[in-house]
């Protein structure tokens, strides 16, 4: 009696070229999962500084014209105390405005924090000592280690800044840029990667005005609405639709471009190493497939049995690919991704599904030698003929 062809038996008795096939294509699997996983890693890791961090705190550089000052007609004497007169106003006036907590005019430093793929520079602001409780409330930082500033040029670092640069306490904050000016006395914890201190002299990266908002705020063009201030080009602004710009052009944006680049190439060569590899095993099966045909197996029975044998060898291959890219990334994120404070994520349906998209457009192209390759079965008595 007749049975159905058994797609295994080949495997069983050819593990050591099915093992190559499926090894080489868990290895791609993981690789493009892991590439992805890489450079999301620099989405998620800036994300909180990019896209959160601008919803509480806004800055703003105003030019004197945009500030309504008429520095033509002001008499050189009288131009910085009408500045800081009118700086002060904006001030309290900022403070009246329902939704916003506070505002100061002080100085600001810069923080650097470098993912995978790129790195972004933000500000922070230098205050009085008195004035740091209200802002690390206002944005949810709590002190974890160390002292709270309390002299000249002490700061307080998010935990995830103070791995990513690699800092302890007592360490010189960004001395390469800064000196020995800014010593950090404490760690804080927060959502944002965010840091506060105090000035030390005029050792700073500016001034700015520094409001604490809330969300509906977060656009300093609407605060200068209601405040009927005019910004220019030459105004520095940097508010949570800046960031979010400089967050899709400059992150999403690029990171999108290499992980396509690179799955690209990827896809290129698998599709012509698994092609090639697939005509090769049924170019030296063309008698098995003559004998099955002879004993009465059908054409179509034949194809299914090439079909079944190769969703074993991909089926296979793609559940070694999960197993690599998770053991790939848990070392990752051990010895790499966690300890320089960076954040990490391992699940991502949408990638996931694009690879799987890509091995089945590969067993589609795969069609085509296999379609041949079944059209030219010959039975023995047509070989004898």
């Amino acid at each position: 009696m007749k049975t159905g062809l058994s797609a295994s038996k080949y495997i069983r008795n050819n593990k050591r070229t099915c093992f190559v096939l499926i090894l080489a294509l868990g290895l791609t699997f993981m690789t493009m999962y892991v590439i992805n996983y890489l450079m999301m890693v620099t989405n998620e890791s800036l994300a909180p500084v990019c896209l959160e961090l601008p919803k509480k705190i806004t800055y703003a550089d105003l030019t004197p014209e945009s500030m309504g000052i008429d520095l033509a007609n002001t008499p050189q004497e009288e131009r910085n105390q009408i500045i800081q007169e009118t700086r002060q106003s904006i001030v309290d006036r900022l403070k009246k405005i329902n939704g916003i907590r506070n505002a100061y005019y002080t100085q600001v430093i810069n923080s650097s924090y470098f993912a995978v793929l790129g790195g972004v520079s933000y500000e922070f602001p230098l205050l009085s000592p008195e004035d740091i409780p209200e802002v690390m409330d206002h944005v949810g930082a709590k002190l974890v280690e160390g002292t709270m500033p309390a002299g000249d040029g002490e700061l307080l670092v998010d935990s995830c800044i103070m791995k990513n640069s690699n800092l302890s306490i007592g360490d010189w904050f960004m001395e390469s840029a800064y000196g020995k000016v800014f010593k950090v006395t404490g760690v804080i914890e927060s959502d944002y990667r965010f840091c506060i201190g105090t000035p030390n002299g005029f050792n700073n990266s500016g001034w700015y005005f520094v409001i604490l908002t809330d969300e509906a705020h977060s656009d300093f063009s609407k605060i200068a609405e209601e405040l009927g201030i005019k910004t220019s080009d030459l105004d520095i602004i940097d508010d949570q639709p800046d960031y979010k710009a400089f967050y899709h052009d400059e992150v999403e944006s690029v990171g999108s471009t290499v992980i396509f680049a690179i799955l690209l190439v990827v896809m290129i060569f698998l599709a012509i190493s698994v092609l090639v590899a697939y005509i090769s095993f049924m170019r030296n099966r063309a008698n098995e497939y003559c004998l099955y045909t002879s004993i009465g197996f059908s054409k179509r029975e034949v194809y299914g049995m090439i079909m079944r044998e190769m969703g074993i060898n991909f089926g296979s291959g793609i559940l070694l690919g999960v197993i690599c890219a998770a053991l790939a990334m848990w070392l990752l994120d051990l010895l790499l991704i966690h300890p320089q404070g960076l954040t990490s994520g391992w699940w991502y349906p949408e990638h996931f599904l694009s690879i799987i998209a890509a091995f089945t457009a590969i067993i589609g192209l795969l069609q085509i030698p296999i379609l041949i390759t079944v059209h030219n079965i010959r039975t023995i008595d047509m070989i004898e003929d």
